[in-house]
This record gives structure tokens, sequence and C-alpha cells, in this order.
């Protein structure tokens, strides 16, 4: 069974797409619902849909290291907003009162600053004892092979 890295940049090409997709589907998802319950307990709803958003988005910018699943997400969020907040044979989903504009400029500016935030340069880590050959931490058969082979002539 191949094992598959969580850093995204160090995926394999298949594994990025896959993961790109599912980004994507997950965010139109969250668009979606969003944009169904925004509007039923004003304004609790949108800030639930909001907050919810931007939990999605800051987490996958956080998971990846890289913009690339943050936006994945926030296209397919945009993409289905958008589509809904547009009138079809009659009926609008995302009225034009005060928390339809919430919903739609928040979802924006949200992913705005997500995307925008600057990356955070990670200090490099020093190997663990445990990790050095014949550190501290090695098991005494490790260490005891290697005496052995030293006082061989």
């Amino acid at each position: 069974m191949a094992r598959i890295d969580p850093d995204f940049s160090r995926m394999s090409a298949g594994a990025r797409l896959g993961v790109l997709a599912l980004c994507l589907g997950a965010g139109a998802a969250l668009g979606f619902l969003g944009t169904l319950g925004h509007q039923s307990l004003p304004p609790v709803g949108v800030a639930i849909g909001l907050i919810t958003v931007g939990l999605y988005l800051a987490g996958l910018r956080a998971w990846g290291g890289v913009r690339g699943p943050a936006t994945a997400g926030a296209v397919g969020v945009g993409i289905v907003v958008g589509a809904m907040a547009t009138v079809t044979d009659g009926s609008v989903l995302v009225p034009g009162n005060p928390i339809g504009y919430v919903w739609l400029l928040g979802v924006a500016m949200i992913a705005l600053v997500v995307l925008g935030w600057p990356s955070v340069q990670r200090a490099p880590r020093l190997a663990a004892a445990s990790m050095v050959p014949g550190g501290a931490a090695a098991p005494a058969s490790e260490r005891f092979t290697e005496e052995k082979d030293s006082a061989q002539p």
C-alpha cells in the first residue's frame, strides 16, 4: 500500500490533482449549504456561514503550506455562491438585502484575506538524537555492533 505524504508540495502530480478536486468539490458543497442557510436565522445564519467558510479556507491554507488547496476551495465556494446569486426562473436564493450582500461580499473578502496572507517561514529543525546513527537514544544492539566492529582488527 502506497503511503501518501500529507505535505501537499511533496505529493505526486496525480495526488495533488485529486486533492485539488476534493477541495474544489468540498468548497462547492460549503457554498451551496451556506447560500441555502444564510437567510435562515438573520443574522446568525450568515455569521455561521461566513465563519465556516473562513475556517475551511484557513484550514486548507494551513494544512497545505501552499495556496493551491485554499485557492481550489475558494474557487468552489465562489462559483457556487455567485451562480446561486443570479436570478433563475424568478427565484432568488441570495436576495438584494443587507444579509445577502454581507454573504456575497463576506465570502469574497474572506477568500482574499486567506489567500493574500503572507506565508509563515518556519525555522529549520535540528535532527533528534534518536535519528543520529549511534546517538544516545540508539538501541543497545546497534551501539554494541558498532563497538564490536571497531574492536576487531
